[in-house]
């Protein structure tokens, strides 16, 4: 039998269609408590806790080493087990990594994309950053690593809630989670390289932050190089623009979503 991760659905009608919301590294389902009753007014969302993370701290996946291949199956398995056959992706910050991962795994049961603080390639700082972070975080403690990193990606005043937010849910991570987790930036700018040249007729949006000092630069360069992919930017936002400016995402997020043809549901 299966282990599958913890899950919530928020679900209004059958036939509407089914976003699946994945939270970034030390998030959780609560991440995404701003989206829950906007989006779920004419969608039904699926939301999941990440391995590690929220209400699956403390289980065990019989996994030594995670990698993004291995996530993407965890939550196309909760997809399956609702019987659920296409689904928009919304996946924040890592967790925007998880959903191209998910597309290349079953691109044709994905009918669009939206990316908030999407990471999608890592330029020469944040190659340099990643490594000189990976050696420290041996040194210093994983969870100091961490709460070091919250606030070089997300520096400003502005940012205060978001910063909170991740460093409080983070501290449901093990030691051993934080590892494993951690492991992933090894192999983070091989994977990236990857999705970066994939094309995809599926519908992108990245919605940025205009402060994202580290992402909104290779954020643009992704929407300058793919025709599906198109670009939303949040003025006097950081990294994560679904807590900062919840009210103006949501409704990005709207825009898009309706604009999009309907697709009919058709049960697994």
């Amino acid at each position: 039998m299966k282990q599958l991760l913890h899950f919530e659905t928020h679900q209004k009608k059958s036939n509407s269609e089914w976003l699946v919301l994945v939270h970034g590294a030390g998030g959780s389902t609560r991440t995404w408590k701003r989206q829950t009753e906007p989006l779920g007014e004419a969608y039904n969302l699926l939301v999941i806790d990440l391995p590690g993370h929220g209400q699956n701290a403390g289980r065990t996946f019989q996994e030594d080493k995670y990698t993004f291949e291995f996530v993407a199956h965890k939550i196309w398995e909760v997809v399956d087990h609702l019987g659920i056959q296409k689904v928009h992706l919304v996946g924040i910050s890592l967790g925007t990594i998880l959903c191209l991962q998910m597309r290349v795994l079953h691109p044709n049961r994905v009918l669009s994309m939206i990316m908030p603080g999407a990471i999608v390639q890592l330029n020469l700082k944040l190659r340099l950053l990643a490594s000189v972070s990976l050696f420290f975080a041996k040194i210093i403690g994983y969870r100091n690593f961490y709460n070091i990193s919250a606030y070089i990606m997300m520096p400003r005043g502005n940012h205060k809630k978001s910063r909170e937010v991740f460093i409080k849910e983070s501290k449901a991570l093990t030691v051993d989670e934080f590892k494993k987790w951690t492991n992933l930036y090894y192999h983070l700018n091989a994977a990236l390289n990857h999705f970066f040249q994939l094309n995809s007729a599926v519908p992108h949006l990245l919605v940025m932050g205009s402060q994202d000092h580290l992402f909104l630069p290779p954020a643009q360069k992704y929407a300058d190089a793919h025709p599906n992919a198109n670009i939303s930017i949040i003025p006097k936002c950081g990294h994560v623009v679904s807590i900062e400016k919840a009210q103006q995402f949501n409704e990005i997020c709207l825009s898009f979503l309706n604009a999009l043809p309907l697709q009919k549901q058709v049960p697994t």
